[in-house]
């Protein structure tokens, strides 16, 4: 059915549906699509609209008190499709080493088997239009690697970890809708916010999931089952604003909702100079038939659970000289930023890119992530037919961090207020020691690697790394199967509330190497096969 927007409605309550989906983003819109496909009827809220809304979207601010997040940055986008109409697209699976108990994550074992995700990534590749089955096998990529990168992984002590790019990125509100308007079984309203969750007087199931406007209309959706699906950071926040019989929110009775908040720190940090006639093919990226691919390097399994470390990756990419650093950064950054049309280019504000200038931009604007597909494809044919003088080459090194458990990381209720009244979310970041520690063993194990093989050299950069964030929003209402350790059970319903399920990377118990959309969407049709078969019985 045709989105309606809240505002076109008249005084006539709204409609009820089986399931009630909170958040029309990539997890909203999977589980609303896969729901409907399993004969169940839903309602699909959005708080954005079809078009961007400024009043709206500043409802997404937050004061941070912690590590700061990226200036000039648009992390979260309310409108329908959701954060992912800015996604640049890289695509990554977490490990069965990721799921299992880890010595430096000591209670972030997943609640799920290895041997089911993958069964439900291929069905979430699918999803996303990455390039063809086996695409994250590291070994069918490596068939095509040059001489110097097998040389590099010869060893064993560094393992590549695949990232992988469609054509063009997902965008769920375009690509899904004519099935979505098509679908009898769904129904999307646009336009009210959720200001949170009314429980039933005799506790333990949602009654109604409460709207206000920016009109100052307040409203009321009740469902049989409600899914909250609004990021990592909007699902603690709703459950935090649920105090209508606990003062301490919905799902809180341990008082771990809004803690163990984690993100993917990343940094520019390091150097490596290649020998002369050194090249290297898949490590820099490449387009392949369906999208691109590229290797990262992370220590092997074994040195990580022998010195305790967390999962990073490093990724090289090309670095600038310093004259045209100098005299061109400005230039070259405003061209990038407005040929980023077709992937990530809206994340970033332009007048905050003159403004200041970061070495992050070397990573979000690299030509596999700014250029159409078939422009990068040409471009890269180009370079490999041109014949290559033996010179030295330097690239920069990009850290790609996991970040262990910490209780303190956490998001809470700000004593401002917003638009509509509701506490705004604080956010109190932190970056621990061991995340430093991981980005500098992996750092020397390339170094010793390349002095190994004669490829070339590290060239370490002083002083701490200067970390970003990479909006990667996880772990605030972890699953578990312990209530007393967890917000939500390995189906992601909140403990003890029979019917009010969480979705997306707010569950996560721990954050993994791996970018969270592929494992979200994988999560989202597991969850929704989950409810469509219980339903009858909540």
């Amino acid at each position: 059915m045709k989105p309606v927007d809240i505002a076109e409605l008249g005084a006539e309550p709204l409609p009820e549906a089986e399931v009630v989906v909170v958040g029309a983003g990539a997890a909203g819109i999977t589980i609303a699509l896969e729901l409907a496909r399993l004969g169940r009827e839903v309602l699909l809220l959005e708080g954005g609209r079809e078009a961007p809304d400024p009043r709206l979207q500043a409802l997404h601010e937050f004061d941070c008190v912690g590590r700061p997040m990226r200036p000039n940055y648009l992390p979260r986008l309310r409108q329908l499709g959701g954060t992912c109409n800015l996604w640049s697209g890289r695509a990554m699976r977490l490990l069965p080493e990721d799921l299992r108990p880890r010595s430096a994550v000591p209670d972030g074992a997943w609640p799920i088997e290895p041997a089911e995700l993958e069964s439900l990534y291929l069905e979430a590749e699918r999803i996303l239009g990455l390039p063809g089955p086996g695409a994250f096998a590291a070994e069918r990529w490596l068939a095509a690697a040059s001489p110097a990168e097998r040389a590099l992984l010869a060893s064993g002590r560094l393992v590549p970890r695949v990232s992988l790019w469609a054509v063009r990125p997902r965008r769920f509100a375009r690509d899904f809708a004519a099935e979505i308007r098509q679908s009898p079984r769904i129904r999307v309203l646009l336009g009210g916010q959720a200001i949170g969750l009314r429980e039933t007087a005799e506790g333990g199931r949602v009654e109604a999931v409460r709207l206000r406007t920016l009109e100052g209309r307040d409203l009321e959706v009740r469902g049989r089952a409600i899914v909250l699906a609004c990021g990592g950071l909007e699902n603690a926040r709703l459950l935090l604003l649920s105090t209508d019989r606990r003062p301490e929110g919905l799902g809180n009775g341990s008082g771990l909702v809004g803690r163990f908040f984690m993100d993917h720190p990343r940094a520019v940090w390091g150097r490596v100079e290649l020998a002369p006639g050194a090249v290297m093919r898949i490590l820099l990226g490449r387009p392949v038939p369906g999208g691109k691919v590229q290797l990262g390097l992370a220590a092997a399994a074994s040195i990580r659970a022998e010195r305790g470390l967390l999962h990073h990756y490093v990724t090289l990419e090309s670095e600038q000289s310093s004259y045209a650093r100098e005299q061109y950064d400005v230039a070259v950054q405003v061209a990038k930023r407005l040929l980023r049309r077709g992937h990530a280019g809206g994340r970033l504000d332009l007048r905050g890119v003159l403004a200041g200038r970061t070495p992050d931009l070397l990573y979000l604007l690299t030509p596999k992530e700014i250029l159409p597909h078939w422009a990068y494809r040409l471009l890269w044919s180009a370079r490999e037919r041109l014949p290559r003088q033996p010179r030295v080459e330097r690239f920069v090194l990009v850290h790609f961090c996991e970040q262990p458990l910490d209780p303190e990381s956490r998001v809470t209720l700000s004593d401002r207020r917003d638009a509509l009244g509701a506490p705004v979310l604080r956010l109190d970041w932190r970056i621990q020691p061991e995340v430093v520690r991981g980005m500098e063993v992996l750092a020397g194990l390339l170094g010793e690697e390349l002095a190994r093989t004669g490829l070339g050299r590290l060239l370490p950069d002083a002083g701490e790394p200067r970390f970003t964030d990479a909006s990667h929003h996880m772990g605030t209402t972890r699953m578990g199967t312990d209530p007393r350790r967890s917000v939500v059970d390995p189906w992601g319903r909140v403990h003890g509330v029979a019917n009010l399920w969480l979705a997306g990377s707010s569950i996560f118990p721990s954050g993994g190497h791996a970018n969270p959309t592929l494992t979200i969407l994988a999560l989202a049709l597991r969850q929704a096969r989950h409810l469509a078969s219980n339903l009858s019985s909540l």
